[in-house]
């Protein structure tokens, strides 16, 4: 009879904002491993063997990404066994537990928002579909917003285009958001760019405020169908969300107006879920 797998150990548990990223110790070939199932249940306790409702994924790879989890953070217990060609499983691992990261729009205090943090672009201009329309709107490249005068569906569009976008030009498009603050933060706040969806070109969004560099955000390949799409909530979507929150220093900003700017220097487009602004609790 074929060998029993050997009880997966090394699991390492890596948080991120909406993920917990698995890895472990890879059994090798004897016997030849057919794939690993993994087990989360909420909370930071495990079931005395795993339970087929508590599966939360397959893998051939000693790799796993838990998606999806809640933006305000969730605590996750896992147990990971693997199953050999023959189809003998092996012993559960020894629990692990983690929590991913919470948002910062979920524990600070909006200062400033375009768009609703929802997994969707529909109330942004020209969404879901008519991105053909950007270029001819904005031929400099430069779209501009000003918070408390311009509402997302007459001057926001869903995608900001990028030099790998040859249907806008290839230019590298720049999105200016005006936010009014009636005194300088009393501390650092923190900026929230949420994406329904990215290129598989991926790219370099490059972030500043009041013309000073903050950071240059590295985007994912993504699934290119957000300029068609416009809801990565719907069931089976294929649309690839990432997020990005940045703190931003209080000695970069300034009583009344101050401009953000999001250039994006390298690759496709993205498309926009929400932007925002937060202090700190």
């Amino acid at each position: 009879m074929s060998p029993r797998p050997a009880t997966v150990s090394g699991i390492v548990a890596e948080p991120a904002l909406t993920t917990i990223t698995l890895s472990w110790d890879s059994l090798g070939f004897d016997p030849l491993i057919d794939h690993y199932r993994i087990y989360a249940v909420a909370g930071g306790a495990a079931p005395d063997a795993p339970r087929e409702q508590d599966l939360v994924g397959k893998t051939v790879y000693p790799r796993f990404v838990h998606q999806g989890l809640d933006p305000a953070g969730e605590e996750r217990t896992y147990t990971v066994l693997a199953v050999s060609d023959a189809g003998r499983r092996g012993r559960p691992s020894d629990p692990v537990t983690a929590a991913s990261q919470p948002s910062v729009t979920a524990t600070g205090r909006e200062i400033a928002s375009i768009g609703v943090f929802d997994g969707r672009t529909l109330e942004h201009r020209f969404a879901p579909s008519s991105y053909a329309r950007i270029p001819t709107t904005y031929p400099d490249a430069v779209i501009e917003y000003v918070q408390g005068t311009d509402r997302p569906a007459e001057a926001w569009p869903y995608l900001l285009p990028g030099p790998g976008d040859a249907w806008a030009g290839r230019k590298a498009y720049r999105a200016r958001w005006t936010v009014p603050l009636p005194q300088r933060p009393a501390g650092d706040l923190d900026l929230a760019l949420w994406l329904v969806d990215t290129t598989r070109l991926g790219g370099t969004l490059r972030v500043s405020v009041g013309g000073k560099h903050l950071a240059d955000v590295t985007l994912p390949q993504g699934a290119t169908r957000g300029s068609r799409e416009g809801d990565a909530t719907v069931p089976g979507s294929t649309l690839q969300r990432s997020y990005h929150e940045l703190p931003v220093p209080a000695a970069m900003l300034d009583a009344g107006e101050n401009v953000l700017e999001l250039h994006l220097v390298e690759g496709g487009w993205v498309a926009w879920d929400a932007v925002g602004l937060f202090a700190r609790a």
